[in-house]
């Protein structure tokens, strides 16, 4: 489904990753591990064509090259972005978040749509607060917004740039299992950035783990999940 070859970041004349290949096959769910400022973000914002910053190689999405194309483009073709700084609508209802997300229906293949009442059963709290402003939510209740808001664009491909980070750990804990049930119902493929989640490797098909602009480890999760001096070594942790 996703192909990343050879690919350089830069912004401006720093390159922050190098000769970066990836390879996603539909339906699975893939995690890209690594310390902060290792690169991660940075291939989604690639991918997504985003400027800043500026690539060199190629990004092919069901065979089609979308390295040059525009950001609204990529996203019409069915990739979601999670980003990390979420970028919810502070100043108009929650409901109204939602419905931004909306792709028309002539656009989607899927005879399984993820609509309002998907949003509102993973999300319960969203229905509570769904006339409520953006900002009157807290960091939880925003990301969750935001997987929700994505979702309702009933992508083929979802990028989830560390849905985690900054939240309290009983709220993680609510998003991650949020995040495992959705896969579970609409079998989305999914790329999710991260520090380092033992509770989303344990369901991941794949893993790959960069470090300072490199993949350095690419290989299935029980390899990172049974070796804790590998984790240690790769990523400061276990």
């Amino acid at each position: 489904m996703l192909k990343i070859e050879n690919l350089d970041v830069f912004y401006g004349q720093a390159q922050v990753a190098f000769k970066i290949s990836l390879h996603i096959k539909r339906g699975h769910f893939v995690g890209l591990f690594g310390r902060n400022g290792s690169g991660k973000s940075s291939v989604f914002r690639s991918i997504m064509g985003l400027k800043p910053p500026r690539v060199e190689g190629r990004i092919l999405f069901n065979d089609t090259d979308i390295t040059a194309k525009p950001s609204f483009t990529i996203s019409k073709m069915g990739i979601g972005w999670v980003p990390e700084d979420r970028k919810i609508f502070p100043n108009i209802t929650i409901k109204r978040n939602l419905q931004l997300g909306e792709k028309s229906n002539k656009a989607l293949k899927s005879d399984r749509l993820f609509s309002y009442a998907d949003a509102y059963r993973f999300f319960p709290k969203l229905y509570e607060m769904r006339d409520k402003l953006g900002s009157q939510m807290s960091g939880g209740e925003q990301q969750m917004l935001t997987i929700a808001r994505t979702m309702m664009g009933n992508p083929s491909l979802l990028l989830l740039d560390e849905p985690t980070e900054g939240l309290a750990p009983n709220i993680a804990r609510d998003v991650m299992k949020m995040i495992l049930e959705i896969r579970k119902n609409f079998n989305t493929t999914t790329i999710v950035v991260e520090q380092f989640s033992e509770t989303l490797l344990k369901h991941m098909d794949y893993c790959y783990v960069m470090e300072m602009g490199e993949i350095i480890f690419t290989g299935e999760p029980r390899l990172l999940l049974d070796d804790e001096g590998l984790q240690r070594r790769l990523l400061g942790v276990g």
